[in-house]
């Protein structure tokens, strides 16, 4: 049996506490697609950059595409993974594939064979939605080639052209029926299996329920007063959690998706100004980048009244430099995580001190603590610790991982993020660092955050990370990484001039520098600093 029945659920006083507070409830994804498409058929749901589709559209196709897969003999609980970009076809087939009751697994585009190996057999998936081959990736023959290591994979279904053996995506969703579906899933069934950073020999696997995605669909988009009349670009790729959130919430307040396939910052400009959005979702890479590039001087930014950074701690610069190209708009930060979804955000009314500096308040149905990482207990106000979270969209545990599950949590319940990071006051959090990022130079433990931020605001950088080298004397040492806008140049001496200048204490400066091409990036544009350290020689 194939099936996605047994994974880690809530137990049952936790989830009658979400009920009855009115957390969760008995909706699914595809109700809010049908919903839409019953009271506004005619708006907007979908804007690419050479077409327009409407909510009964998007309805009639998904439908249609839902049926096609019970059609090759999917059912309920079957696993569909996917590895495409943010084309309209993204949304229409999960929608699809939620509304038969499958359950959607994310691939980045990245990935290849031996990255999705080890993730398809994780998941059980029967059958994959993949782009058709190029002249730089034979999607297609490479999904054929893993069938031999993933013994339940049968269906490769192709966006474009199609080979032998392969079903055309474009001919299910135009030639499925168009009938409601006689078996959808109820809210207790899962639709979405998502991967986090883990290792390929045991990965860590979110799966997630309709009932907890809905909730956060609902509760979070409260926090910036996002409505039907909204136009939402979200930059990081649907494939990653934080992406497929923030395109599904745009669906279930009934608002439009501005897509943007793939980044580059001449795209990602082009979607800003020519895309019109009200709302966006981005990293602080895609900003920093773009800014960097000129290709935000000088441009109509009118229509953008909120954007929400996420995805890495931004540098304060980064957000302040975006919100002065932004007329009628602000900059603000969420906090969200594969297994969290999105739990706090920065009040969009808030000083721009408080929007650019700090990742956010708890939301509605979520608790947040600092806590003490030798004991998790709750550290006093100000003073760093590990961010904790507990609440309705905290996933409850890794999907057949024991070893990974076991140090995930807290006696008393608690998510243990694995962020370092301080609360004041007002409950507003700033993200100091990683656990696992901390240096340890001669027995003093240095926390990187702090002087990543003040480089990336120097002309020449458009993103720094700093990683630790081997050293025979110290343990380690400091090693910046550097990527460097168009036309700069940078010294080592120039760098540590600019600190000392910025007060920075010696003891934090980097001992060398390394100027690189580019930087190595998750799909949601997070610096990889595992690779950065390879590099080191």
């Amino acid at each position: 049996m194939t099936k996605l029945i047994d994974f880690p659920r809530h137990d049952a006083a936790l989830a009658k506490k979400f009920r009855d507070a009115g957390f969760w409830n008995d909706d699914t994804l595809s109700g809010y697609l049908e919903k839409w498409a019953a009271e506004t058929p005619n708006a907007t749901a979908l804007v690419a950059p050479e077409r327009e589709i409407s909510y009964v559209e998007w309805r009639d196709q998904s439908r249609r595409f839902a049926n096609a897969l019970l059609d090759l003999g999917l059912e309920r609980g079957d696993v569909v993974a996917i590895q495409y970009p943010n084309h309209p076809e993204f949304l229409i087939a999960f929608l699809g594939v939620a509304m038969m009751g499958g359950v959607l697994c994310t691939l980045h585009m990245p990935y290849r064979a031996g990255e999705m190996a080890p993730l398809l057999n994780h998941g059980g998936a029967r059958a994959i939605i993949c782009v058709r081959s190029d002249n730089k990736y034979d999607a297609p023959e490479t999904m054929e080639r893993l069938k031999a290591k993933v013994p339940t994979l049968e269906h490769i279904i192709v966006a474009g052209d199609v080979g032998s053996g392969h079903r055309a995506l474009e001919d299910m969703i135009a030639n499925g029926t168009d009938m409601p579906i006689a078996d959808p899933p109820v809210a207790s069934d899962p639709c979405i299996l998502c991967f986090t950073s883990g290792t390929s020999a045991a990965p860590k696997g979110v799966v997630r329920t309709h009932e907890t995605f809905t909730a956060n669909g609902r509760i979070y988009p409260r926090t910036i007063n996002q409505t039907a009349e909204d136009r939402v670009l979200v930059a990081p790729p649907f494939t990653h959690v934080f992406g497929l959130t923030c395109g599904i919430q745009a669906m279930m307040t009934g608002g439009a998706n501005v897509l943007m396939s793939l980044f580059s910052p001449e795209l990602y400009a082009d979607r800003l100004i020519n895309g019109r959005p009200t709302v966006v979702f981005s990293a602080p890479a895609h900003i920093a980048a773009t800014i960097k590039a000129g290709l935000l001087d000088d441009v109509d930014l009118t229509s953008i009244r909120e954007v929400v950074v996420a995805g890495s701690v931004c540098p304060p610069q980064v957000a302040a430099d975006f919100e002065k190209r932004l007329p009628n708009g602000r900059v603000g930060q969420l906090f969200g995580m594969t297994e969290t979804i999105l739990v706090m955000q920065t009040p969009i009314d808030g000083p721009p001190e408080i929007r650019h500096t700090s990742t956010g308040r708890e939301t509605d149905g979520i608790k947040v603590r600092i806590a003490n990482t030798a004991n998790d207990s709750e550290m006093p106000v100000g003073e760093e610790g590990e961010l904790q979270l507990a609440g309705y969209s905290i996933f409850p545990g890794y999907l057949n991982n024991e070893e990974a599950n076991a140090g995930a949590f807290t006696d008393d319940g608690y998510f243990r993020t694995g962020d370092l990071a301080t609360m004041d006051a007002y409950g507003n959090v700033v993200i100091t660092g990683r656990v696992k990022d901390i240096i340890n130079r001669g027995g003093i433990k240095i926390n990187p955050t702090d002087t990543e931020n003040l480089l990336q605001a120097h002309p020449a950088i458009v993103l720094a990370a700093i990683v630790p080298m081997p050293d025979d004397v110290l343990g380690e040492r400091m090693c910046l990484f550097v990527t460097l806008a168009p036309g700069a140049c940078l010294t080592f001496d120039d760098v540590t001039a600019y600190l000392s200048n910025k007060g920075v204490a010696k003891m934090r400066w980097p001992e060398r520098l390394e100027i690189i091409e580019e930087m190595p990036m998750t799909p949601t544009r997070k610096i990889q600093k595992g690779k950065l350290a390879k590099l080191i020689g």
